[in-house]
């Protein structure tokens, strides 16, 4: 029996058409903060939270149509302490909302929307605990 265990998630990527301007929405709207760049162009943005970001170039491959539900990983969901505020904030960016603000799944609330480039992304307040 082996003792190996993974300590958590390092970091989810996307691939982006403009890695600089998706970097810079990311950071703007979102409030990441930039970590560094290389010449690839490969970004790593840090959270609030300190949780990391990579945005990488794409390929070659056409974008898949998806939905939560398509086989595969389905989205980032970002946690917020008031979704209300979330989502009054991200109006002012236009990001296209493909949800009603809705109950979340095991408790909250939740809204799921679009980045700039149609990745698909959450807003979820989990409820406050005592």
């Amino acid at each position: 029996m082996s003792n190996f265990k993974i300590k958590g998630v390092d970091h989810p990527a996307v691939a982006a058409e403009n890695v600089d301007t998706l970097a810079d929405w990311y950071c703007e709207a979102l409030g990441f903060e930039k970590l560094f760049r290389d010449d690839r162009p490969i970004w790593l943005l840090k959270a609030p939270d300190g949780v990391i970001l990579e945005i990488l170039p794409i390929d070659a491959n056409p974008r898949p149509v998806r939905t939560n539900l398509t086989p595969g990983w389905s989205h980032v969901a970002f946690g917020v302490d008031d979704i209300e505020i979330g989502i009054a904030h991200l109006d002012t960016y236009n990001v296209v909302w493909t949800s009603p603000l809705s109950p979340a799944t095991g408790g909250g609330q939740v809204r799921t929307f679009k980045d700039p480039e149609g990745n698909v992304l959450q807003l979820i307040e989990r409820p406050k605990e005592n």
